[in-house]
């Protein structure tokens, strides 16, 4: 089998049911015996990825193209070391081959007629628990952020009485207006303390007493921040503190785990084990949360599991993308010895985003089904295709 055509589908979302920014980046690598696969590049929202697309083609025309999909492992260490770049780093690259990556993955399934994680070598697993993230955005099929305490008490009061027994919120992005809010990354005031634990207090509320918290801080605020909050909230029994510093500062991160009462994860903003490896030999991190679709793909993404696996430290995929993205995370977490508990985003509910494929993955419950059609299972709908922004690089004849 040969690889012939690598493309590129780009659909912007942005601003419709309330996605501020919400841009899904597919590759899809085709074969010669008419078996193609599907990825995704883990930067749906912020502002890198317009980059990423042609990151996407430039690695697919000159290290892809022509190679058996089958030779995963192959294909990665050429990315990795003869794409130069890569070999120091950096999201768009490594998102890219995250992108190209799943796609042979996905080629291999089909195939062999297999889903993913049993050709990680892991028997179908019992469905995965998973978390409402994100209820500070809203819960339901139109954004809204919330702002106001009571809001926090009804988000997390809605997500109760479906079935979930763990939740992830934000209570510092946003102001008292539900919008976004401003100077978080100095030492926090007695007013935005007041009103955050105001707002952890209304979840738990919300939640009652047996239901999991895990609490983010998309690394908006500084140490002396995280701390101030950790301080502020460690007595309404929280799972774990999610990105508490800033990413680029391991030194930063380190020092929250030496003072923090609650445990730390990590993750989403990291690529390939040589990212994760410092924090795991410190001791510095309770759970890793790589983005499959950023860390490298699933063949990084499963050595950086039974890297942490080593350490003793668990599991749980970033998700924030398409459905596709979604399919990717269960394969991969069903694929491992060391999950821990699945995302489910605020914008995986949103109609726009479930609208791009015809399998509307959901769990039930507060828990998901691992799907065990080849591949990772997932349809590209036709409609939502024709409206996509297309490109492409092929074999030469």
């Amino acid at each position: 089998m040969k690889i012939t055509q690598i493309e590129v589908l780009e659909a912007d979302l942005s601003g419709r049911d309330g996605m501020a920014s919400w841009r899904v980046v597919l590759a899809r690598v085709h074969t010669d015996e008419g078996i193609s696969g599907l990825g995704e590049a883990g930067v749906t929202y912020g502002a890198g990825s317009p980059a990423v697309a042609p990151m996407i083609l430039t690695l697919g025309e000159r290290f892809v193209l022509g190679a058996d999909p089958f030779d995963t492992d192959t294909v990665w260490e050429s990315l990795l070391r003869r794409s130069v770049w890569a070999d120091g780093g950096g999201p768009i690259v490594f998102a890219a081959i995250s992108a190209i990556d799943c796609a042979l993955w996905d080629i291999k399934g089909r195939a062999l007629g297999q889903p993913v994680h049993r050709l990680l070598g892991r028997a179908t697993p019992e469905p995965l628990r998973c978390y409402a993230s994100q209820l500070h955005l809203g819960w339901g099929e139109k954004a809204q952020w919330i702002g106001q305490p009571a809001q926090y008490r009804e988000a997390a009061a809605h997500v109760r009485e479906q079935g979930y027994d763990c939740v992830k919120v934000n209570p510092i992005m946003m102001d008292e207006d539900g919008k976004y809010a401003t100077g978080l990354r100095s030492v926090l005031t007695p007013a935005q303390r007041k009103l955050f634990r105001k707002r952890m207090e209304a979840v738990r509320e919300g939640l009652g007493a047996d239901v999991d918290i895990i609490l983010e801080l998309n690394a908006l605020t500084s140490t002396a921040g995280a701390l101030q909050i950790a301080e502020l909230v460690h007595d309404l029994d929280i799972l774990f503190i999610e990105e508490p510093t800033h990413n680029n500062s391991n030194h930063a991160h380190l020092k929250m785990a030496r003072k923090s009462p609650i445990s730390l994860a990590i993750g989403e903003r990291l690529y390939t084990r040589w990212g994760f490896l410092p924090y795991l030999e410190a001791g510095a991190i309770d759970m890793i949360q790589p983005d499959v679709c950023l860390v490298g793909g699933i063949s990084e993404a499963y050595r950086v599991a039974h890297l942490a696996h080593a350490y003793d430290v668990g599991v749980q995929a970033h998700v924030c993308g398409s459905p596709l993205a979604t399919a990717i995370a269960l394969q991969f977490e069903a694929g491992i010895p060391n999950f821990n508990i699945h995302e489910h985003h605020a914008y995986t509910l949103r109609r726009a985003n479930r609208e791009l494929f015809e399998e509307d993955l959901q769990p039930e419950n507060g828990k998901f089904v691992v799907p065990t059609t080849s591949g990772f299972g997932m349809t590209l709908r036709r409609e939502a295709e024709q409206r996509m922004i297309k490109s492409s690089v092929k074999l030469p004849k």
